[in-house]
């Protein structure tokens, strides 16, 4: 049988490219230095989660305050209020904290997902917005998005901030 010379070419430069589409991704580093150094290769900077697990950064320990671009007590604060959700994501460089769903105090055929955004490294009101999705399950099993009450997020929000008041008194005491 014979195969067209382009044929093979062809398949020839897929696999090559396959593969070195591959090895750019460099396995998995082992040693912080191996790390850093694919950092360095795609320009990306230290991080805030160099050295640490992601536990002790999503629960505010061992974060450096010199290079935490949100409000260290809105943060926190954060974190805590929203504990009884599982967190879906969290980015400290853009301020959001994103739950996934959870149940709404213990209804089982009601879920909610909480976005935090902390917009600045001033501890204020004005550096804090919430967002609240709610969803209802149907008679079909099906989730579907239902109104949420406007009270609900000030709630949070107020929670948040009397916090993050709380973090910073025990702070100052210290």
């Amino acid at each position: 049988m014979h195969i067209p010379k382009a044929r093979v070419s062809f398949k020839l430069l897929s696999c090559a490219i396959l593969l070195t589409g591959c090895t750019s991704l460099g396995g998995t580093p082992t040693t912080n230095e191996e790390i850093r150094s694919q950092k360095e290769n795609r320009g990306v900077s230290g991080s805030i989660f160099e050295g640490q697990s992601l536990r002790k950064t999503v629960l505010g320990e061992g974060l450096d305050e010199n290079r935490l671009p949100v409000n260290k007590y809105l943060w926190r604060a954060s974190l805590d209020t929203l504990s009884f959700l599982p967190l879906a994501s969290i980015d400290t460089f853009s301020g959001v904290i994103a739950t996934d769903w959870g149940a709404a105090s213990g209804a089982a055929n009601e879920r909610v997902r909480v976005t935090t955004y902390v917009r600045d490294a001033e501890l204020s009101a004005t550096a804090l917005d919430v967002s609240v999705f709610r969803e209802t399950l149907s008679p079909s099993g099906v989730w579907q998005s239902a109104p949420v009450d406007p009270a609900t997020a000030e709630q949070l929000e107020d929670a948040i901030l009397t916090r993050a008041r709380q973090l910073r008194i025990a702070d100052i005491d210290r």
